[in-house]
């Protein structure tokens, strides 16, 4: 969520995006966040979109609808850009997309798991001008690596990495801690500086999709997330100057509670083209198949004055299982 307040965005662990500046009177956001399908090959404990094999919303957009909201993208000078899942690569016009959207000057940031980034892949990416990449490491063994992401190969992404780095293309790391890979937070720094990553990302795993049923399996201790905080400090000082390490510290209430009076000059985009006002709330404040970007922008700025928006906070404060509501989308 660079003034910086972390966001949470697909694959659960919030990361800093680049643009998060709060909304105002901008004439449109500075991010837009698209969750290109639901289709995903893992199934990760923690998925904050609950994505997996056969999961792609039936009603997913048509090319013709991406295209039309990609086009405004461009028009509306929105300057960042993020293409996640599921896993955005199964998209079947994931590289058409790329292309396009590259070329009219958005600066354009993929969040994968890595199986699909081959050497062909990772240099086409390089060729049209891809921002960068951001790969979910969540462990250092495969033994813990595919315990977390569920149908995942650890050697699949650590090659994924591996070709990224000999394509040039720019690369970022964001892992999960829980209560069975925190410990290996250190290694998985190391690897991304074997791997020549410009960032490292981490922070607390939030308590929302998968992981509201896979909480007991995962959720780290607090002295578990002392010792890592503390860790991250100094490692974050001591690579300063080789690879950025940002990690969140705020719980998703906290978060949540800033957002209410600070909404970031985010939108995220399901694959439905619903729009919503943050992916840890339920509500809907557009849909891009139906309004132009300009329009749900404008409802979107609304939409966080909604009483009800204010309402889900102090539920959630009083019941954290209301996070299980999320996919339960509510129409402001």
């Amino acid at each position: 969520m660079n003034d910086t307040i972390d966001i949470p965005v697909p694959g659960n662990t919030p990361v800093k995006a680049p643009a998060q500046t709060t909304s105002g009177s901008l004439r449109a956001p500075l991010y837009v966040a698209w969750q290109l399908t639901n289709e995903c090959n893992l199934a990760c404990l923690h998925c904050i979109e609950e994505s997996g094999p056969g999961k792609a919303f039936h009603d997913e957009m048509t090319k013709e609808q991406v295209f039309n909201v990609l086009r405004q993208i461009a028009e509306e000078e929105v300057p960042y850009l993020s293409f996640s899942g599921g896993e955005p690569m199964l998209h079947p016009h994931f590289f058409e997309m790329v292309e396009y959207i590259c070329d009219r000057g958005v600066e354009l940031k993929i969040e994968t798991n890595a199986h699909y980034l081959t050497p062909e892949a990772c240099r086409t990416l390089k060729d049209y001008g891809v921002k960068a990449v951001q790969v979910s490491l969540d462990g250092t063994t495969p033994a813990s690596f595919n315990r977390m992401r569920v149908r995942g190969d650890y050697h699949k992404t650590i090659e994924g990495m591996r070709n990224l780095q000999a394509a040039g293309v720019p690369l970022e790391i964001n892992f999960s801690p829980t209560s069975f890979n925190a410990h290996e937070i250190p290694e998985a720094i190391d690897i991304g500086l074997s791997v020549g990553a410009i960032s490292f990302y981490t922070g607390r795993t939030m308590y929302t999709g998968n992981a509201v049923k896979t909480w007991p399996k995962i959720n780290p201790t607090e002295d578990q997330y002392t010792d890592l905080f503390a860790l991250l400090r100094q490692r974050e000082e001591q690579h300063r100057d080789t690879m950025r390490i940002h990690f969140h510290e705020m719980g998703l209430l906290e978060e949540l509670r800033y957002r209410l009076h600070n909404p970031a000059a985010l939108i995220i985009v399901l694959p439905n083209g619903l729009v919503k006002l943050i992916n840890a709330l339920p509500f809907v404040c557009g849909d891009l198949r139906k309004q132009s970007l300009t329009e749900v922008w404008s409802h979107f700025q609304e939409a966080w004055q909604d009483p009800r928006v204010a309402d889900f906070v102090d539920q959630l404060a009083a019941d954290p299982n209301a996070t299980s509501k999320l996919h339960k989308w509510v129409f402001l």
